[in-house]
């Protein structure tokens, strides 16, 4: 239904504007190299360094490709999993409740498809975010606006510049979204069983969305490091360190241990957190005022969910 896709763009763009100082960081931190210690020492030295040098817009650099990207990203995303599930559903012998190994195969699908999206707008995106880290304003920054880093990378490597790190994207979005779906299922069906006429209540729709973020990133995020320093390394192909997913681990790893593919994870947790909390409210509230199916309003019934949890 349209109303799904909608109601995901509206979600993703909340979600979005919460959330980006905490993915500029993370971006930051994943993207130096064990060489460059004196840079960031860790997640507040590096909020801290890029307020001081940068000032508080430094920390929003880049959302306005995610922000513009959003409305296919999101709407995809919630469109492609709750249609599926509705398509699952159909099918489904487990009393209208779906069985949670369906939400997981919906959401990896969905992610699937989004990294199309999504890839080149995690590139710009990237790019935006490491430029010119700890100069103020815009004096020594390559880009001056996302359409002109897109511009950029055109112009140096054709089109198909702009897919760079968009394969590794899909490794981690697919199981990511699919655990994302799942964890937010679980946790809903977990409340609504015990709760008085198996409504389920706001405050557990917020803390739901947080454990779907902190789900959704702990099973994916050594691919994250992965894809993030692919993408942030220079355009000249005589200059780049990494040739593809598989050299950026083996070096990634030489250089720093299993340690690397955990810089910044704290903070994607921390954002996470926020993030989807806002994003699946926003979701099931735009969804009840069109009058849509929506987990605010329709209760679960304790039985039926019981025997589709597995």
């Amino acid at each position: 239904m349209a109303t799904d896709f909608v109601a995901g763009w509206f979600g993703g763009c909340s979600g979005i504007v919460v959330g980006h100082p905490f993915d500029t960081v993370k971006v930051r931190v994943q993207t130096q190299s064990v060489g460059t210690q004196g840079r960031y020492h860790g997640v507040f030295h590096c909020f801290h360094k890029t307020i001081s040098t940068e000032g508080p817009r430094g920390l929003y650099k880049g959302m306005l490709s995610p922000l513009v990207f959003s409305a296919g990203i999101n709407a995809i995303v919630f469109g492609v999993t709750h249609n599926m599930n509705r398509h699952f559903s159909s099918r489904s012998s487990h009393g209208g409740v779906l069985p949670l190994r369906y939400h997981f195969l919906s959401g990896l699908s969905a992610g699937a498809l989004q990294s199309v999206i999504s890839g080149p707008s995690e590139l710009i995106k990237t790019r935006m975010q490491v430029d010119g880290q700890g100069v103020r304003g815009l004096q020594k920054a390559q880009y001056r606006s996302p359409f002109h880093c897109a511009q950029v990378i055109r112009r140096q490597l054709g089109l198909r510049g702009l897919l760079i790190g968009t394969w590794t994207t899909c490794l981690r979005d697919a199981p990511g979204f699919g655990f994302y779906f799942l964890s937010y299922e679980m946790v809903c069906r977990q409340f609504a069983a015990n709760a008085s006429g198996g409504h389920v209540p706001t405050w557990v729709l917020l803390s739901a969305g947080g454990v779907a973020g902190i789900g959704g990133w702990l099973f994916t995020y050594p691919i994250d490091v992965v894809k993030s320093r692919l993408q942030a390394q220079s355009l000249d192909p005589r200059k780049r360190e990494y040739t593809g997913v598989l050299e950026c681990f083996r070096k990634s790893y030489a250089e720093g241990g299993l340690k690397v593919f955990t810089r910044g994870l704290g903070t994607a947790l921390v954002r996470a957190i926020p993030v989807n909390a806002v994003t699946f409210y926003a979701v099931e509230v735009f969804l009840l005022l069109l009058n849509t199916p929506s987990k605010i309003s329709m209760p679960a019934t304790p039985k039926a969910v019981a025997s589709a949890s597995r």
